[in-house]
């Protein structure tokens, strides 16, 4: 006699199946959330590296900064932007470069005032023509997903990422 249906075997095995998938899944959400993570500090590292090294190569004859875009509240970054000018509200805006931050980006601490008291919400960094130096030195946090990571710009204007 042949019974329609399932034996224990068969549902064990299936069950276990699904499981192996989901655990796979969830494996490979979690590495793909760690590389957008490092991507997000590394961008935001590089560009301030490129905008202290314009600075050091005298481009354009000017000091160059970055601006970072970021609510105030929630602290989600939308965007940096690389400038030429003596600060950002007088910047030439023909030079501007911007470099798109994803959504899951938050600046949680930025202190970039120098020797200045800070409010915690500063969002330009100028690195001076010829030295690259900086009187914005300071630091910033970068989150994305669990992942945290302070960046550090010292008085010589080289940043300065720590995982």
């Amino acid at each position: 006699m042949h019974s329609r249906g399932f034996t224990l075997l068969e549902v064990v095995l299936a069950i276990g199946i699904l499981l192996v998938i989901f655990v796979v899944g969830f494996q490979a959400d979690s590495v793909f959330q760690n590389v957008l993570a490092g991507r997000g500090s590394r961008q935001v590292e590089s560009v301030l590296g490129l905008a202290a090294m314009r600075a050091r190569n005298g481009m354009n004859g000017s000091n160059w900064g970055v601006y970072l875009a970021y609510d105030d509240v929630t602290r989600v970054a939308s965007e940096a932007v690389l400038f030429s000018g003596a600060s950002y509200a007088s910047r030439d805006t023909t030079q501007d470069i911007l470099f798109p931050l994803g959504r899951t980006l938050k600046f949680p601490s930025v202190q970039l005032s120098g020797a200045l008291p800070s409010s915690g919400n500063d969002h330009e960094i100028l690195f001076t023509f010829l030295t690259g130096e900086t009187p914005h030195y300071g630091s910033l946090t970068v989150s994305s997903y669990a992942a945290t990571t302070q960046i550090d710009i010292p008085a010589t204007g080289i940043p300065v990422r720590h995982e």
